[in-house]
């Protein structure tokens, strides 16, 4: 008998044209056991690069890619700077390509890129500009493609480490799933590049975990999927900002823009964002595992039941939140393995972007669009087309 992931069969994720995006999803625990043995395997190179870049003085340091690449910089930059300390910034691709006078300074700087597949003509091409307008750049080059040509390039250069995803993690499915998860856990493992064999053992005690939870968490996404809403409005704090602006697209990706879907911090939704909430909508708040942030995340939640009408409200928390707030139509739970320290928010991070993964995967489902390739116009793709890239200096086009 075939084996069923999310409570259907192979054969009807391939009827649906979603196998590899459910596999994709699937597998993510396995990968990163993966991504554990890789980072231990470079672990030399990696603790070589790391010493010599935390040495640097005033350094900037960026993290940078096009989409949910970019996205798992703006959680990285909220989860590391609580962690340790560490002052970074996000800046898409996009906006080094588009405005690099804006964005890039002569100062001393490591640009942190992320990239899928590694073709985005922006990936390699903001790698290119930062070495025309910054004297002293180093790279941190994490792909998912090793035979790219953002990975290839960034070989050559003696100021780069390049770190390659496990085979599998280079979704073959239209939305970025796996390569997202990968390239997080792996960002926060370089940065404990001192304690790395401690933060791979992490790796794997998160995905022992979500093996256990991934198809409790698969469940609940169903049945929220089984409600009609045309809007969608994603919520958290801190690292779980970065992680709703992730979600947001995995709605409107998957839904070909069916669903419209929205992001913020609950402080900053009051002010005029509030207004979109109709009786189509739906709010997901994640909830914190942060004292600090919590307290706002449950007080903002609680508004909005107080004021529901015919919207649909949905927490999504570990375990220590089940009692600490009723009401809402919907509550989703988790638990973080006891070993990931406190004053991290991975643990709540790596679950929430498995929820927001399968209820966006679900959704797409319940509304019949071929998930793997949900564009029914052909005019959104896997790798993005159509960028043209011009020269810094006499603006000619160069790709």
């Amino acid at each position: 008998m075939e084996k069923e992931m999310f409570g259907k069969t192979m054969d009807y994720y391939r009827e649906h044209g979603c196998q590899y995006t459910a596999s994709e999803i699937h597998s993510q625990p396995a990968l990163w056991k993966k991504t554990a043995e890789m980072l231990l395997d470079r672990k030399q190179d990696i603790s070589h690069f790391m010493e010599k870049m935390m040495s640097v003085e005033h350094l900037r340091i960026i993290t940078t890619g096009a989409g949910s690449s970019a996205f798992i910089g703006e959680t990285m930059q909220y989860l590391l700077a609580k962690e340790m300390g560490i002052r970074m910034e996000n800046v898409h691709t996009t906006d080094i390509i588009s405005a690099s006078d804006s964005v890039l300074f002569d100062v001393p700087t490591l640009l942190i890129s992320y990239g899928r597949s590694g073709e985005s003509p922006e990936s390699s091409a903001a790698v290119k500009f930062a070495e025309e307008k910054i004297k002293t750049v180093y790279h941190i080059i994490i792909v998912c493609d090793g035979e790219s040509k953002l990975a290839n390039a960034a070989r050559e250069k003696d100021n780069a480490l390049v770190l390659v995803m496990p085979e599998g993690s280079c979704d073959k499915g239209f939305a970025m799933t796996s390569s997202v998860s990968c390239m997080s856990l792996a960002t926060w493992c370089i940065f404990h590049y001192q304690d790395i064999e401690t933060y791979a053992g992490y790796l794997l005690s998160l995905a022992d975990s979500a093996e256990e939870q991934m198809e409790i968490l698969a469940e609940k996404a169903q049945q929220i999927a089984e409600n009609e809403y045309r809007r969608i409005i994603w919520l958290g704090t801190g690292a779980l900002k970065g992680l709703a602006r992730e979600a947001c697209i995995k709605s409107m990706e998957l839904s070909d823009g069916f669903v419209h879907a929205g992001y913020d911090a609950p402080m900053g939704f009051r002010h005029g964002p509030k207004t979109v909430i109709n009786d189509e909508t739906i709010t997901i708040h994640f909830l914190s595992n942060q004292e600090d942030s919590l307290r706002y995340d449950l007080d903002f939640a609680e508004e909005v039941m107080r004021e529901k009408q015919g919207n649909l409200v949905v927490t999504v928390g570990e375990k220590k939140t089940n009692n600490l707030i009723s009401g809402e139509d919907y509550k989703v739970v988790y638990t973080i393995p006891e070993e990931i320290p406190t004053g991290s928010e991975m643990g709540a991070y790596i679950n929430c972007l498995l929820f927001a993964q399968l209820l966006s995967m679900k959704k797409s489902l319940q509304l019949g669009y071929t998930t793997d390739s949900p564009s029914q116009k052909g005019d959104v793709n896997r790798v993005v087309q159509g960028v043209v890239i011009y020269d810094l200096k006499d603006g000619t086009p160069i790709e």
